[in-house]
């Protein structure tokens, strides 16, 4: 029965992410009230297996790969919702990209082999805190990227003066930048807070703050790239290029901390 949940939200994701299209192509300069319900229909029917699972598992979650990728792509998708509901013309461009990144992910929690369950009980409030905290990072995290990415596009588009289809229905590139490092910002603090309340929580469970692990190890390489990319925004104003191979940087450890550890323990070694 949890296929048919995650197949419709894919659908609905997609369903979404070619309406999004398709209207940014044809130049459309009012947000699509169509486009933000398929996205919000495909998060609630995401959503209810996970509950019902923790539900059924009296508290626990199984914290395998492809439940990670379920809840990454549902954290993305509720972040997205909020954006729309904020910057709606923004965040409509941004799903060109971030909704196919979603479909992505949720097929990837399906083709992956399932691995051993991994039940974790979620009654800590500083593990659910560690947890909630880790997934709203990862989705604004991934946004920035995907902003990262418009912003590659349009400083190679300047540069080598080939314009297209593409490059006129984006956002200009000063309110591109300017979202980027809000959502680098808001998703470094957030990070910051995961760390604390999971460091807590290790030092409850286990005696010590630090573990000197794969996970953590990119982690923390994760928070110093986007630390220094926000302190040189702030003291030598970077921009353009380095605030893009910086930020993109910094979202490859976090997926290497959040999903790539998980993969290699789990899928390579069948730990």
């Amino acid at each position: 029965m949890r296929e048919w949940y995650v197949w419709g939200a894919v659908s609905s994701y997609a369903a979404a992410a070619l309406w999004i299209t398709y209207l940014q192509l044809r130049g459309g300069s009012r947000p699509s009230l169509l486009g933000w319900w398929l996205v919000f229909i495909g998060w609630l029917v995401q959503l209810f297996p996970l509950v019902r699972l923790l539900v059924d598992e009296h508290g626990a979650l199984d914290v395998q790969l492809s439940t990670s990728l379920e809840m990454s792509t549902l954290a993305m998708g509720g972040i997205y919702l909020l954006w729309w509901r904020l910057r709606p013309q923004a965040a409509r461009t941004v799903g060109v990209l971030l909704l196919p990144l979603m479909v992505v992910t949720l097929l990837a929690s399906r083709w992956l082999p399932v691995a051993h369950s991994d039940l974790r009980a979620m009654s800590d409030p500083l593990l659910v805190s560690h947890l909630l905290l880790s997934l709203m990072a990862y989705g604004l995290f991934s946004i920035a990227a995907m902003l990262a990415l418009m912003d590659a596009f349009q400083e190679h588009a300047l540069r080598t003066k080939h314009f297209g289809e593409l490059f006129a229905i984006l956002p200009p590139l000063d309110a591109l930048e300017e979202t980027l490092f809000l959502m680098v910002s808001m998703g470094f603090l957030l990070l910051s807070a995961s760390m604390l309340t999971g460091g807590w929580y290790s030092y409850h469970e286990r005696g010590t703050i630090l573990q000197f692990n794969h996970k953590q190890m990119f982690t923390w390489a994760t928070w110093l790239v986007y630390g220094i990319l926000l302190l040189g925004r702030h003291f030598q104003g970077w921009r353009g290029r380095r605030a893009v191979r910086l930020t993109l940087w910094g979202y490859l450890f976090l997926a290497l901390a959040f999903l790539g550890v998980k993969f290699v323990t789990q899928i390579i070694l069948g730990r």
